[in-house]
């Protein structure tokens, strides 16, 4: 479904040529130019669908981030700047790497091609670390973090619109799988969306209860809520659970009154939900107690999942095995990212995974309880985001999908980006007052 921003025929030729020049801007001016263009276009998949009729149109994530990469290494800086998740990510990606190859050799076909889908797959999902070091390093100053969440505001606000647009008039008095829409999001899908969805709603939460300014706080809010209404007809019991995760651990950390809100919505919301949300929650389980077909099938796929296990405990059956398999059905996924990392990469692979996502829950922690207002509230962002995540993935990989989870990647990098900053002005501040003393 195509993002209407009132320019329909002129918006993808606008997108294309303008890309054209931010990669020029990023490659011999500033390379942060090259994040500007490409962070609004992360979530809006079916955008960047249609950029690939025009040339190299498809490969426009790729492009932007070696441009950038080009613009850092002819200015003389690193594109791999210290961070809280350097080593971690260098061992991750190795050891990623060879699981592809063990992958390789499980599936029968011990080689390295570059149109291997598995490969491509590797390819895309090394992207997005990648991210996170080239964020890291662009982002120099609060002017530029701000200009970034920003655009992020706007690319989800693009996003939300799009998707009220297509479900606005429809019909949720009565639950039918018809209601659902994947919105902007391609083919992570309607599940994908509402993971998205509950992220960056919570994101936005965290942003406007730590606005001291309040025409900030009202616009973070409101967003916010637009958000959360999104996941609201997206109809996704995971992107339900997700949100409500979020929203203890905001309301616990950060503001008591969300849990008063959580303690009243949990006597009423029968009342003021539409029938198609209500009905999607609780059909669930029916009255003799059964598991309705969609959750029955999850815990028929962890079934299996875990037989594979069993035979291949250490370092799993290889980077993306699974859809290879057809164990169950049709089916390519385990619909639990955690049961899909331990399978494919074993009890080594999820110790990194699991390290990863609490090395970036306690970054952004540390941030908020370190720093104060804007800082703070990016810090705190990027936890409620982790904890979001990490609550999506249990039912499905909400994780792998750029559309999805690109946002978490680069809200890491400025939160590394802000961590350097604050430490240089703390060193500035201390060199001060040294030599005031000495005078």
């Amino acid at each position: 479904m195509p993002i209407h921003l009132g320019l329909e025929g002129l918006t993808v030729p606008l997108l294309y040529f303008s890309g054209i020049l931010a990669v020029i801007a990023a490659m011999f001016w500033k390379p942060i130019v090259g994040l500007y263009y490409l962070v609004p276009l992360i979530p809006i998949q079916t955008v960047r669908y249609r950029l690939n009729e025009w040339p190299l149109g498809s490969s426009v994530v790729a492009i932007v981030l070696l441009a950038v990469t080009a613009g850092l290494i002819r200015r003389g800086e690193t594109c791999f700047p210290s961070t809280p998740w350097s080593k971690l990510l260098r061992v991750y990606c190795i050891f990623l790497t060879i699981s592809y190859l063990i992958g390789s050799a499980y599936l029968g076909s011990f080689s390295i091609a570059w149109g291997d889908p598995r490969f491509m797959e590797l390819r895309d999902y090394m992207m997005m670390p990648f991210l996170l070091c080239l964020t890291a390093a662009c982002a120099k100053d609060k002017k530029q973090i701000a200009i970034l969440i920003a655009l992020m505001c706007l690319s989800g606000l693009a996003l939300n619109r799009s998707f009220w647009n297509t479900v606005s008039g429809r019909d949720f008095s009565v639950y039918s799988d018809d209601l659902r829409d994947q919105g902007g999001m391609g083919y992570a899908g309607v599940n994908g969306l509402a993971a998205f969805e509950a992220q960056f709603a919570i994101f936005l939460l965290a942003m406007g209860i730590s606005q001291i300014k309040m025409l900030f706080r009202i616009a973070y809010l409101s967003l916010s809520g637009f958000s959360a209404m999104c996941l609201m007809y997206s109809l996704s019991r995971g992107g339900y659970v997700a949100f409500a995760a979020g929203m203890v651990f905001l309301g616990l950390v950060k503001q008591r009154l969300l849990l008063v809100w959580i303690v009243v919505f949990a006597f009423v919301w029968t009342a003021v939900l539409p029938n198609a949300v209500t009905s999607r929650v609780t059909m669930t389980v029916d009255d003799s107690g059964e598991l309705d077909h969609s959750a029955d099938t999850r815990l028929t796929l962890w079934e299996d999942a875990m037989q594979i296990f069993d035979s291949n405990p250490i370092v799993g059956t290889g980077f993306n095995t699974y859809a290879y398999m057809h164990r169950v059905g049709n089916y390519g996924d385990t619909h639990n990212i955690f049961i899909k990392v331990m399978i494919e990469t074993g009890v080594i692979g999820l110790a990194l995974f699991l390290w990863l996502l609490a090395r970036t829950f306690f970054a952004g922690y540390r941030l908020f309880r370190s720093s104060e207002n804007f800082f703070s509230a990016i810090g705190l962002g990027l936890a409620g985001w982790v904890l979001c995540s990490a609550v999506a993935n249990l039912f499905g990989d909400r994780w792998t999908f750029l559309q999805v989870n690109g946002f978490l990647w680069v809200l890491a990098g400025l939160v590394a980006a802000a961590s350097r900053i604050e430490n240089a002005s703390r060193s500035a501040e201390t060199d001060a007052g040294e030599m005031a003393l000495a005078a």
